[in-house]
């Protein structure tokens, strides 16, 4: 017969039920300051992005000469560039070619390097050690160098800019996947998998991927706050995006010829990639905590 939990005896009570793995991440991401205040910036910014051309005061391309270098407050909340274009507007279109962009450079970088982080550690002997050479290769020179190098010789444009930041990306995700491989590959699970007869790909996808998603979502999350910066950088010197399209390194050059007369125009920029910047690695390192199977333990 049945017994009901009121039937129990009063000095025996029923088991708690044990919180489920989303709710332990989102209570740990909760109590996390960095990432929820990253996360806080994250979604403001992709909310700016989405929503530009609604929220925007102004065309961000068209300006009154008659308003060059106008001040905060003289009809504009930050102010004109030297067009006479309103750099709030400019700021809102610029979050987008941003964030457009730098989520594109992380794409490419995951497309290519996580299915050779994971075939080269899985394979292992010379397939590893030669692929392991060439990143060693990659990651002599600093990316934005090469950077300069790929988009000087095709020609500027964000889109050219991001395909080359992409595939000078991969090795900084391909050898976190590797490592992340290189354990999995090891363990019990993954032998007894092989031991059923199970093939290569189920034990990659149903095994081995799950498990490098955790470190992934990290490394992109700082991975986009790189690729803010070079990009930014890249614009910055005439090789990204051209104008007049709205872009934070553009209003960051051309604000650098008014500096001293008219501060307000790069500042604008300089701040929004900064804040852009922070956002992200604040994210960044607060799942890296929260996501830390050693973290949960403490």
């Amino acid at each position: 017969m049945a017994v009901g939990v009121g039937s129990l005896p009063g000095n025996i009570a029923a088991a708690p039920e044990a919180p489920s793995t989303w709710s332990m991440f989102f209570w740990r991401l909760r109590h996390n300051t960095k990432a929820m205040i990253g996360g806080a910036i994250v979604v403001v910014l992709l909310a700016v992005a989405l929503l530009a051309p609604l929220i925007a005061p102004k065309d961000p391309n068209d300006g009154e000469l008659a308003d060059s270098l106008a001040m905060p407050g003289q009809g504009y909340v930050l102010g004109a560039d030297k067009n006479g274009r309103d750099i709030l507007s400019r700021l809102m279109f610029g979050t987008r070619t941003a964030l457009g962009g730098a989520i594109l450079v992380v794409a490419i970088s995951e497309i290519i390097g996580v299915p050779i982080g994971i075939w080269a550690a899985y394979r292992g002997g010379w397939v590893d050690e030669t692929i392991t050479r060439v990143w060693d290769m990659l990651l002599a020179f600093p990316p934005l160098l090469l950077a300069f190098a790929v988009v000087a010789a095709f020609g500027p444009g964000l889109e050219k800019a991001a395909i080359a930041l992409g595939i000078l990306y991969v090795p900084f995700i391909a050898r976190v996947v590797r490592s992340v491989t290189l354990v999995q590959k090891e363990m019990a699970y993954t032998e007894a998998a092989r031991a059923l007869g199970y093939g290569q790909g189920r034990i990659i996808f149903r095994h081995i991927l799950p498990n490098c998603v955790s470190p992934i979502i990290v490394i992109s999350s700082i991975d986009i706050a790189y690729a803010l910066l070079d990009l930014a950088a890249l614009s910055y010197l005439g090789l990204g995006v051209q104008p007049p399209t709205a872009d934070w390194g553009t209003m960051l050059s051309e604000g650098q010829l008014v500096l001293l007369t008219s501060p307000h125009v790069a500042l604008a920029a300089g701040l929004s990639i900064v804040l852009a910047v922070l956002g992200f690695n604040l994210l960044g390192d607060g799942l890296r905590d929260v996501l830390d199977p050693r973290q949960a333990q403490r």
